[in-house]
């Protein structure tokens, strides 16, 4: 084939070295061509590149080099299903690479590029007219690890999941599936954070083809799912992105920049070509595979160097983040981004109107801090701990908040959540219910990680499956019953979402009880009230007051103390006061109750 013909549009490749390009997956990788493949990989510091593979018994064939650009081009006679590495001459040394632009690789420590075809033919049609960001709609996510949802004597497949996973997710009152780092990577206990392939779905987990039936089947079942994806760094694998040329092409050139915390190798996004990289990757997932979301990994390590604020804003980072929400919002208007961020940078959401990083939703972290430290302490000296709880609505509606209870918190010896409630066996549960009202109520999206929902015992561990059997004993089956009873009432019901980043939306009704302990508020939209009230102690209150000044009916519609959640109470009668007189509560040891408010015309 003429040479000139493999060569690139070059306003193409002039757009992806000055980091404008979504594309970089249609000009670099195994492209098709007639009865063959283009093989292009971009190695500027590279004096030779050699291709190897089943198309050449792995012989070692030369490529052409465009020495303006930077990229090396060989048309090739392959054939899908062939595998294939890359060998790149640096200053009289040789060595082996993957393809950055791989769709699938040899699980590690093989790494052979195994050329598929990333076309499907999706029937989600109806469910992507009607998609949106949810800013005024429910948005209740389900977290979980493709390898330990359920797991048997192997690995699954990520068709081996999806219709148990899908019936649960619908019965339990979910409407998102967030899966954990699904892109290659080499070391399993990294969960997927530490990648290698930022094109390629893990080979553990199945086919591309697999994962995107997997996402076809959540839509036709009204189910968005969201992809995690890390941006800040990549695994330091011989193999991989690592001094791919010879030379720090990918990470940075100076040496104090280039190691992140974790021991991988940070992106260096002053690099036009990185830029583009990256882009291009996201891109490439939400067209090969529909996603409804992303949730970006660890963004106060892109805002600052390190994550560490005293080493001030990494401005090359704002700016990569900024254009990429910026383009992310222009091509799918409907499209979530959502940021794990847990410094105290202010514009991070699109809420600010002022310049800010683009994102949709901010993960509250100092939410998730302070509730779980508030829990954590005995609930006599609560008193002295309120403002871990009142503390959040103060600064709440700087952002567009997501409250997530993650995997993160469940891990490394920071206990499952049942076992960081304060107290005994059963008032854990208690406390565990009491704060999933909390979560439920409170203003802002939702994030919970598997195993929450029926309080397991278990820290979370990626070798094993989830301990289903747990829920044959009725304790768990009766907290599990009541976060599902939970999460089809904040679903069903758009006072619990509608209003989520307005004022109007919430009203302290009890903010400083630090005597009892005590607190409650109002979810208002759509002229529909309802009210929350929280016993954060183990002390009975005979007659608790809260103030109105109308005639009203209080009808209580989900109680964490009923007999079918494991409690000993049977529901309220209807509760009505007339004007100028307070609402008087019967509260339980920590008991949280959720009221509609009628007028008692």
């Amino acid at each position: 084939m003429d040479v000139k013909l493999l060569e690139v549009d070059y306003k193409k490749i002039e757009d992806y070295l000055s980091g404008n390009s979504k594309i970089g997956y249609e000009i670099f990788g195994a492209i098709k061509k007639d009865d063959g493949y283009i093989f292009r990989i971009y190695a500027p510091d590279a004096d030779i590149v050699y291709i190897k593979g089943d198309f050449s018994n792995w012989q070692e064939i030369s490529m052409f080099k465009n020495h303006k650009y930077g990229y090396f081009y060989k048309f090739i006679g392959a054939k899908e299903g062939d595998y294939y590495k890359y060998v790149i001459e640096n200053n009289g040394y040789k060595f082996e690479k993957f393809d950055p632009y791989g769709n699938y690789f040899d699980e590690s420590p093989e790494f052979a590029t195994k050329i598929i075809d990333t076309s499907f033919n999706f029937s989600d049609k109806n469910w992507l007219k009607k998609r949106e960001k949810n800013l005024d709609k429910p948005l209740n996510i389900y977290e979980i690890h493709i390898g330990s949802w359920l797991r048997y004597n192997s690995m699954p497949n990520f068709l081996d999941i999806v219709d148990k996973l899908i019936s649960y997710v619908k019965d339990m009152g979910y409407t998102h599936i967030e899966i954990m780092p699904i892109t290659e990577h080499p070391y399993y206990p990294s969960w997927g954070y530490q990648v290698s392939g930022f094109f390629a779905p893990s080979s553990r987990y199945g086919s591309m083809k697999d994962l995107q039936k997997f996402v076809d089947l959540c839509h036709q079942n009204d189910i968005g799912v969201i992809f995690d994806f890390v941006v800040v760094h990549f695994a330091e694998d011989y193999y991989a992105l690592k001094n791919f040329d010879g030379q720090s092409l990918y990470e940075s050139d100076y040496k104090d920049l280039q190691y992140s915390e974790w021991g991988s190798l940070n992106f260096d996004y002053s690099k036009g070509h990185v830029r583009s990289f990256m882009k291009s990757a996201i891109n490439f997932w939400i067209e090969k595979c529909h996603f409804d979301g992303i949730r970006i990994d660890a963004v106060s390590n892109m805002i600052y160097y390190d994550g560490n604020k005293d080493r001030g804003v990494n401005h090359h980072n704002i700016k990569f983040l900024k254009d990429l929400n910026k383009d992310l919002s222009k091509d799918y208007p409907s499209f979530m981004k959502i940021a794990e961020d847990s410094s105290s940078y202010e514009f991070v959401t699109e809420k600010t109107g002022k310049e800010n990083l683009g994102f949709d939703y901010k993960w509250d972290m100092g939410w998730m801090n302070d509730t779980c430290k508030y829990f954590e302490v005995d609930s006599m000296n609560r008193h002295m701990y309120q403002g871990k709880i009142n503390f959040s609505m103060f600064y709440f509606y700087n952002e567009n908040f997501l409250l997530p209870l993650s995997h993160d918190e469940v891990v490394h010896l920071k206990k499952a959540m049942i076992n960081k409630m304060n107290g005994f066996y059963e008032d854990r549960f208690k406390q565990l219910k009491l704060l999933n009202t909390y979560q439920m109520t409170h203003p802002g999206k939702k994030l919970n990680f598997m195993g929450n929902e029926f309080a397991t015992f278990d820290e979370w561990n990626e070798n094993v499956s989830l301990n289903w059997d747990i829920l044959k004993f009725p304790i768990h089956s009766a907290f599990k019953n009541y976060v599902k009873d939970l999460n089809h009432l904040y679903k069903d019901n758009p006072s619990f979402y509608k209003d989520d980043y307005k004022e109007e939306g919430f009203l302290w009704k009890v903010v400083d009880d630090n005597e009892n302990s005590v607190f409650a508020y109002e979810r208002l939209a759509n002229e529909k009230r309802f009210l929350v009230v929280l016993n954060m102690t183990n002390t009975y209150k005979k007659s608790y007051p809260i103030s109105y000044d109308e005639n009203l009916i209080f009808v209580e519609k989900i109680n964490n103390m009923w007999e079918k959640y494991g409690g000993y109470k049977y529901k309220r009668e209807n509760i009505k006061i007339s004007k100028g007189e307070n609402l008087k509560l019967e509260l339980w040891e920590y008991e949280a109750v959720v009221f509609e408010i009628k007028e008692n015309e």
